[in-house]
């Protein structure tokens, strides 16, 4: 099927969408958004400044039915999910969103009720919008450069007066290989202190429930789960987290959870490799102790 990828200038997003590209048929099309070289070698590369979802609709509909484009592949964040909503109406066509497995036959499949279950679907013909959610494909390997086709927008109905850029230390959530997450048994923000000596330690990044970003201790930014970063640590280490099912739901590709928590029947035990019943003021002092004599 003729595919078409709308993503942002994200190397390793680009990449995990062109191997479900590849899965459904040939390497697709790409048009990137915001400015830079396009990476890979695509065969037609479209390329448009333009971020703000309201204001590219339009000329990508106009765009997906001059090239007669199928499938219409977007990242599960929070501009794909914009622009997919409004897409599907525009074009009047389905959409599927955070898909985690794709097959050649055009079925695939997707959580639901929290993560609790998952779905599979059969998709038709025409048009059809997917959302892949991040980390559950590996990234195919973008090699070159591809000149890219301007996508110019006209008569823009949104203007965009500031925007403030977020800069985060250390590990992205979204790049690292070890997690440290703490959730509402941290007690108070000045607590999360103590996770970010630990990951200090592992070279890891700091991350936090939906609990402890409600309560205000951290930045929405930090936040893990299915409202906020879908993550795929090597070690996701759960600190003070109770286990909603849009946490697990959010480390479903984690390969080892270690859970920490005081209450034996905390549901995030019920997905730990290893847990420890222990107040995290006992147990992680100790475990930092440990890693500084192993340096």
């Amino acid at each position: 099927m003729k595919t078409l990828i709308i993503e942002k200038i994200e190397p390793k997003i680009i990449g995990e969408l062109v191997t479900v590209g590849r899965i459904l048929g040939e390497t697709p099309d790409l048009l990137a958004i915001g400015q830079g070289e396009i990476p890979g070698t695509f065969n037609r590369a479209f390329q448009c400044r333009e971020t703000i979802a309201a204001n590219l609709v339009d000329s990508l509909a106009e765009l997906i039915q001059k090239n007669a484009y199928q499938v219409i592949l977007l990242s599960a964040t929070t501009l794909g999910s914009e622009i997919a909503g409004r897409l599907g109406a525009r074009l009047k066509a389905p959409v599927l969103s955070e898909v985690i497995e794709v097959k050649p036959d055009m079925t695939v499949k997707r959580p639901v009720y929290g993560g609790k279950a998952v779905a599979e679907y059969k998709i038709p013909e025409g048009h059809v919008i997917l959302t892949i959610r991040r980390k559950y494909f590996e990234p195919a390997l973008l090699e070159g450069t591809s000149a890219a086709e301007a996508l110019t927008i006209e008569n823009p109905s949104i203007t965009l007066l500031s925007e403030d850029q977020i800069q985060t230390q250390g590990v992205r959530l979204e790049d690292a290989e070890i997690i440290v997450s703490g959730g509402r048994g941290m007690g108070d923000s000045g607590n999360f202190e103590i996770l970010r000596e630990m990951a200090g330690l592992l070279n890891a990044a700091v991350g936090a429930s939906r609990g402890a970003v409600d309560e205000g201790w951290v930045p929405q930014t930090m936040q893990v789960g299915q409202t906020g970063n879908i993550v795929a640590p090597a070690v996701y280490f759960a600190v003070g987290i109770s286990g909603a099912s849009q946490h697990l739901a959010g480390i479903a590709n984690a390969k080892c959870v270690v859970a920490v928590n005081k209450d034996e029947e905390a549901n995030i035990f019920k997905r730990a490799r290893f847990g420890i019943v222990s107040d995290y003021r006992n147990f992680i002092p100790v475990l930092i102790r440990a890693l500084r004599e192993e340096q």
